[in-house]
């Protein structure tokens, strides 16, 4: 089944586990970070992924997920990495071994006419 937000109680997910990488994919909705994340959990890593959908595409992380159903491999949370407190429960509530960071806003018209906006 496909949940759209993780539920942060403790989990596979919060703690190490020896032997396991925990890497968190920030904008793994997206092209480059889903299938960074696709090659990862092909290596038997542990992934979770953070993003905002502003730019991704859900559709990749369902692919993931149906690829990937084994509990404790793929977690998605919806999150603005923009949102300190969101971002603050992420990494209070994981435990990561390493960040693949994908997010951005990469629209150049967008980011040269409103570069602090973004």
């Amino acid at each position: 089944m496909f949940s759209l937000l993780a539920c942060f109680v403790s989990s596979q997910f919060s703690h190490h586990e020896p032997g396991v990488t925990h890497v968190l994919v920030t904008g793994g909705a997206g092209y480059i970070g889903s299938h960074a994340a696709l090659r990862l959990l092909k290596d038997s890593h542990r992934v979770t992924i953070v993003d905002n959908l502003s730019r991704g595409n859900l559709g990749a992380i369902k692919v993931l997920q149906e690829q990937f159903p084994e509990p404790g491999r793929l977690q998605f949370i919806y999150a603005d990495l923009g949102d300190a407190k969101a971002v603050n429960k992420i990494f209070s509530e994981n435990a990561f071994d390493a960040v693949m960071h994908f997010a951005a806003v990469a629209y150049v018209g967008e980011s040269t006419l409103e570069p602090l906006s973004l």
